[in-house]
């Protein structure tokens, strides 16, 4: 997984955090309810226009130009949002919301250390909500500076103990520091309130494969394979590779027969089933499946000859033949 990227999905919720909830506006009409409503049915549009007619009657309400910078980094439209929340904070240089959803925006164009000033300014006026100290970890993350990100994500769990989103950065961050087993551990936590984030669910994979714990792997590919995403062959692949890594030959050659039998996709399940049977030492039958795979896709020639998988039949005349 490439260093640097943070789902979309974990940086919209974590703007949950920061935006109505805290809304407080100097509109007497403003109607709560039907602004909530919105709000909670994903309608950001419906909301982003009524924040809009609001503004055309109280055009100097540094709240409600703070929630619609909100509503644009919902939308997505964070160039935009970043415009209204100027405004917002031209209105009122106090409003640590306003630095929070700007610290958001920032972080999502990849604007880095504008994203920690913003945060800082977040901070400097109220220390004692986690988000702006999630914000300021992003940014150090996105700086590749994972031992400062670390410490903004505990910050934040001091602040609010098993914070999701403080969890998923820290357990990432942990990730590319090689602290397999500490980020496992926070990835568990954070998977317990969002069990089908995809991103933390191949994060836990890979940090359990580096361990060598193949094994543990797989409830977390079983896991991957129920959301049925485009991922979903991914997974199902890898989780014939560690059974076999594993020494759990049989379930492995049955995972590859489900991919040959149930998915387009015959070169991948022949593939996966000759490094299956290589790596239990039944080399001819495993160098049978791989010829199989090449004659339906002869790219996967230059695959095998450098896979490490196959490593061990290297020397091996047919294999030889094969990758020529």
């Amino acid at each position: 997984m490439k260093k640097g990227i943070i789902s979309i999905f974990f940086l919209l919720l974590l703007a949950l955090f920061s935006g109505c909830s805290l809304f407080s506006s100097t509109d007497p009409d403003f109607s709560r309810e039907q602004y909530d409503k919105w709000y909670e049915q994903g309608k950001f549009d419906e909301a982003a226009n009524y924040i809009e007619e609001r503004l055309e009657k109280y055009p100097e309400d540094p709240y409600l130009y703070n929630e619609k910078g909100y509503m644009l980094n919902m939308q997505e439209q964070y160039e935009e949002a970043l415009k209204a929340l100027d405004e917002a904070i031209e209105l009122d240089d106090k409003l640590d919301n306003a630095y929070t959803n700007q610290a958001l925006s920032y972080n999502e164009l990849g604007e880095y250390e504008k994203a920690i000033i913003a945060a800082q300014k977040a901070i400097d006026i109220s220390d004692q909500e986690p988000e702006q100290f999630i914000n300021m970890g992003n940014a150090h993350f996105g700086l590749e500076r994972d031992e400062n990100a670390i410490e903004y994500y505990d910050k934040a769990l001091e602040i609010e103990p098993d914070t999701p989103y403080a969890l998923y950065g820290k357990g990432v961050a942990l990730y590319f520091l090689e602290e397999f087993e500490k980020s496992i551990e926070n990835l568990n936590k954070y998977i317990e309130a969002d069990p089908t984030d995809k991103d933390a669910l191949w994060y836990l994979v890979y940090a359990a494969d580096s361990l060598g714990e193949y094994h543990a792997t797989i409830p977390y590919l079983d896991q991957l394979i129920e959301l049925n995403t485009d991922q979903q062959l991914d997974a199902i692949d890898y989780k014939g590779l560690m059974l076999a890594y594993n020494g759990d030959f049989e379930e492995s050659e049955d995972v590859y027969d489900t991919i040959i039998d149930q998915f387009n996709t015959e070169a991948i399940g022949y593939y996966g089933k000759g490094v299956a049977l290589v790596l239990q030492g039944d080399t001819d039958e495993g160098l049978k499946q791989l010829s199989s795979a090449i004659q339906i896709n002869p790219e996967l020639k230059d695959t095998a000859y450098s896979d490490p998988l196959f490593a061990s039949v290297y020397d091996d005349e047919t294999f030889i033949e094969l990758t020529e």
